[in-house]
């Protein structure tokens, strides 16, 4: 069933595989887990197709793209996970402006399908979500797109190539990177006039 104000994600969600993707020093509490989605998308705005090794997105000024990724707990204890963020490439032209984390809901039971997580866009950050052994988080970043017209031509620039996730646990705090291969924006400058949404204007 759907949320008021989610976004409409049985169409134009983008879902692959993000095993083997990242990097994980010794230690990190997080593993990846399930794949990637993204919303909302279409063709008419210059988005192509999702890959193993990233998304091809149209940038258009006002856009609000949203992608999310899932990690699991893997130690034996709950990790609060703070927030996300790190440097980010050409963020005149798209930042991450939001970081929304949230526990996963348990794998379904059967045939079930599952919660794919994803949900409206906001530029507003969430508060710390304690994350229990052995469950896993919901990682959402919200992107706004501003100057596409920087962009030359057809040529490619591949952002969100991995977030930092700040994280504390039994009193201390720590970091971690996660690089997930699907869930890398391949821009390219979208259409000049789109129609968008109600949710993507302003």
């Amino acid at each position: 069933m759907s949320r008021p104000g989610a976004f409409a994600i049985t169409v134009g969600v983008i879902v692959g595989s993000g095993c083997g993707a990242s990097t994980q020093a010794d230690g990190a509490p997080f593993a990846l887990g399930g794949g990637v989605a993204a919303g909302p998308t279409s063709g008419l705005w210059g988005d192509g197709s999702s890959t193993p090794t990233g998304m091809h997105i149209g940038c258009i000024r006002g856009r609000r793209l949203a992608v999310l990724i899932t990690v699991t707990n893997r130690t034996k204890r709950t990790i609060t996970v703070l927030g996300g963020g790190g440097p980010q490439r050409l963020a005149a032209v798209i930042e991450r402006v939001a970081v929304q984390v949230r526990l996963a809901s348990p794998p379904p039971n059967g045939d079930a399908v599952g919660d794919p997580g994803l949900r409206s866009w906001s530029a507003r950050n969430t508060t710390p979500v304690p994350i229990p052994a052995g469950r896993s988080a919901w990682v959402q970043s919200n992107f706004l797109m501003r100057d596409c017209g920087s962009l030359r031509g057809d040529q490619a620039s591949t952002l969100n190539r991995s977030i930092t996730l700040a994280y504390s646990a039994d009193g201390r705090r720590g970091t971690q990177r996660v690089a997930v291969a699907a869930a890398r924006i391949i821009l390219t400058r979208g259409p000049l006039h789109p129609e968008l949404p109600i949710n993507q204007v302003g």
